[in-house]
């Protein structure tokens, strides 16, 4: 925690990108994100400055759910692959907090409850080998801008 001036406040938050439950959030500013990125989509969904709040976890969950292969450049997607990615930001980000997040070890909210989000990761944390959940393919396990990523190549395009 860092307590700073109302204009040191908005001088850290000019530095996050749009929140996705904002109504700045829309399909239209996605596709502005993603337009002409040379960069993997999962980097792209995880860099703070461009949408804030979605990590590792989530970047994995919410790629799975739109069958979206981490390693593609942001820019190749196409019109549907982005609906369908954003449709899939909602849908994962709600359930995350509807579950209060993924818990590993210890961490207790402010409510001193656990996160129960992991009995619904489909893809993260699971290993090279482990079968996909959708089409019982073989998962891969591999490293993205130095953090593991799980995905289904077989699903996943």
């Amino acid at each position: 925690m860092k307590v700073v001036s109302k204009e040191g406040l908005e001088k850290i938050k000019a530095g996050y990108g749009v929140e996705p439950f904002s109504k700045n959030f829309t399909l239209v500013k996605l596709k502005e994100i993603l337009k002409d990125r040379k960069r993997d989509i999962k980097q792209i969904l995880m860099n703070q400055a461009l949408i804030a709040g979605i990590g590792n976890i989530y970047a994995d969950e919410v790629l799975f759910a739109a069958r979206i292969r981490p390693t593609r450049s942001a820019g190749s997607l196409k019109e549907a692959e982005i609906k369908n990615l954003f449709r899939s930001i909602g849908d994962i980000l709600k359930k995350g907090i509807k579950y209060r997040g993924t818990t590993f070890s210890d961490y207790l909210d402010s409510s001193g409850r656990k996160g129960n989000f992991t009995a619904f990761l489909r893809v993260y944390g699971r290993k090279t080998g482990d079968k996909c959940f959708r089409c019982s393919g073989a998962l891969k396990k591999i490293k993205i801008g130095g953090r593991a990523s799980v995905y289904c190549p077989a699903c996943q395009k």
